[in-house]
């Protein structure tokens, strides 16, 4: 190989790549004309570069089916996820609104009360209802808290409501209490509501003087002339 040849070689990926001015372009493809060996490198070159191309097509092709493919799967774990925390909201709105499990809480008492009664225990009612029910409830916390008054006084300060209040006569110090509003159904004037408590009243000496424990109770309430929502009776299991 002479000199030319090597000039020539060495300037074959540039002017395979149309890098070169147009001189030394006339001056390579007269050499190739005239030498084989050359010419037979310059086809090589362009193989390679073929091959080289069609590769990196073919990884190109490759890359992108692979990333659609991804986003499809990821597409699909997005979709599958949101059906999967929606059925857990609508499980869980279902079971808020129809707390079927508290039967299971009671189930040593069903007996106790009839089928509308316990059919109002595993709906918790309305927004509006569970809303107006809070009044009563505030005035069940009152005698819940009370251990203050006599029981005559309990009984003119929460009429009905005053079984749940702890007389001055057992010389409680305080009072405590828990108290859920498990369901209310009103109408303009009555309704029910289902509640369930624990209390305990403590003397100065930390002992208990009256206790209740996981009990659940059905108010009847109406509403007073001044428009009061009142307890009228409680059905509650011995």
């Amino acid at each position: 190989m002479n000199n030319e040849c090597s000039v020539v070689r060495d300037l074959l990926p540039l002017y395979y790549e149309n890098m070169v001015n147009k001189e030394t372009a006339e001056f390579v493809e007269e050499h190739l004309g005239n030498c084989p060996d050359c010419a037979s490198e310059l086809e090589k070159l362009r193989a390679e570069k073929t091959i080289g191309e069609t590769s990196l097509a073919e990884r190109t092709s490759d890359a992108e089916v692979i990333t659609g493919m991804k986003k499809k799967i990821r597409k699909k774990k997005w979709t599958a996820v949101t059906v999967i925390v929606a059925c857990i909201l609508i499980f869980s709105l279902l079971i808020y609104q129809f707390p079927v499990y508290r039967l299971l809480i009671v189930a040593g008492t069903l007996s106790y009360y009839d089928s509308d009664e316990i059919s109002m225990l595993v709906s918790i009612g309305s927004l509006s209802d569970r809303i107006e029910a809070q009044s009563v409830l505030r005035q069940a916390d009152a005698a819940f808290q009370d251990c203050k008054h006599t029981d005559a006084e309990c009984d003119e300060l929460y009429g009905i409501l005053s079984r749940y209040a702890t007389p001055s006569e057992r010389s409680a110090s305080y009072v405590k209490y828990s108290l859920e509003l498990w369901s209310a159904h009103l109408d303009d004037t009555e309704g029910y509501i289902w509640v369930y408590y624990s209390m305990k009243a403590i003397n100065s000496d930390g002992d208990t003087v009256s206790a209740s424990s996981r009990c659940e109770a059905l108010w009847k309430v109406e509403k007073n002339e001044d428009g009061v929502w009142e307890v009228v009776s409680i059905r509650e299991h011995p």
